[in-house]
């Protein structure tokens, strides 16, 4: 397997955990399930945007890049409280 195709699968297997651990959070009104999901999602894009800036060398990935950067910035300050 190839480079690029290990990080898909990686960033594709962190999207699916996060959002099952998203909607699992809908059902245990669980404020730990729910921020753990979003960094998980955030970091999907994060890799996405990495593995897509590997292949095309261009700068349009980086605004998913920063997209994923901030719901994780939410995430985090969700569950510490800091909003």
């Amino acid at each position: 397997m190839t480079y690029f195709k290990v990080l898909k699968v990686f960033y594709v297997l962190l999207a699916v955990v996060g959002a099952i651990l998203a909607i699992a959070s809908y059902f245990q009104h669980s404020l730990y399930l729910k921020s753990f999901g979003l960094v998980l999602l955030g970091s999907s894009l994060v890799f996405n945007s990495y593995t897509t800036h590997l292949e095309w060398k261009g700068r349009g990935p980086f605004l998913y890049m920063a997209i994923g950067l901030i719901v994780i910035a939410i995430a985090i300050g969700d569950f510490t409280n800091a909003w």
